[in-house]
């Protein structure tokens, strides 16, 4: 499966943002894309009620393109997780809050794992890369992918934990973190090897029976 991390810069035109994503998703050769979190409108609170309306158009437009590709979405008030492939597959919003959400956003479901075309996907979003009990939960699965808008002084904890997760999980880690942050994604197999993304997008295939020889090699109680 071919990756594409996008690091995707947020600019105050909501429009112009969402044409941007359309695209880089129509134009790319990857099987499957990562946008980082609410990367449309940022956490643009000042604006809170146009951010969610805009939800309607975005999901409408979005659901019309005929690729696989995830990033988060303000609806509802709720900062939702969404996957999609000819249409939105799957939707959660976002549980663990940080610092100013709690303030502004509802509390969602807790991160879980779903199927998508035979495999086994669980996603994070930004700031629930931090609590272990998923880590345990997720432990197996073929893909955590986590789109991010991590704060850029902290960004060596969303380096190291990328990596951490990877190797304690035996699975492949997809993040990709705001460029109104820091330009940082990566894809990391189960020997924590792959690749760092320090530019705005990178392209990298990942093999998922290398983590199935992985699992064999160094056996940790994972199948």
């Amino acid at each position: 499966m071919r990756i594409e991390v996008v690091n995707f810069k947020t600019t105050n035109d909501y429009n112009y943002n969402l044409e941007r994503v359309k695209n880089i998703i129509n134009t790319s050769p990857a099987d499957f894309l990562l946008f980082p979190e609410v990367c449309l409108t940022g956490f643009c609170y000042e604006k809170w009620e146009e951010v969610n309306k805009f939800a309607e158009i975005a999901i409408k437009e979005l659901s019309t393109l005929k690729k696989a590709f995830a990033l988060t979405i303000i609806d509802e008030n709720k900062n939702y997780f969404c996957f999609f492939d000819s249409g939105l597959i799957y939707k959660r919003a976002k549980f663990n809050l940080f610092g100013n959400e709690k303030n502004y956003f509802e509390v969602g479901d807790k991160p879980d794992i779903f199927e998508y075309k035979g495999l086994k996907i669980a996603n994070l979003i930004c700031f629930e890369l931090r609590f272990i009990e998923y880590w345990q939960k997720f432990r197996g699965v073929d893909l955590i992918v986590i789109p991010a808008r991590w704060g850029k002084e902290r960004i060596n904890h969303f380096k190291t934990l990328n990596k951490a997760l990877a190797l304690s999980t035996q699975s492949f880690v997809i993040s990709a973190n705001s460029a109104n942050e820091e330009k940082w994604g990566c894809v990391f197999d189960a020997w924590g090897e792959g690749v760092e993304i320090t530019g705005e997008s990178a392209i990298y295939e990942i093999d998922f029976n290398k983590n199935k020889k992985i699992k064999k090699k160094l056996f940790i109680g994972i199948e």
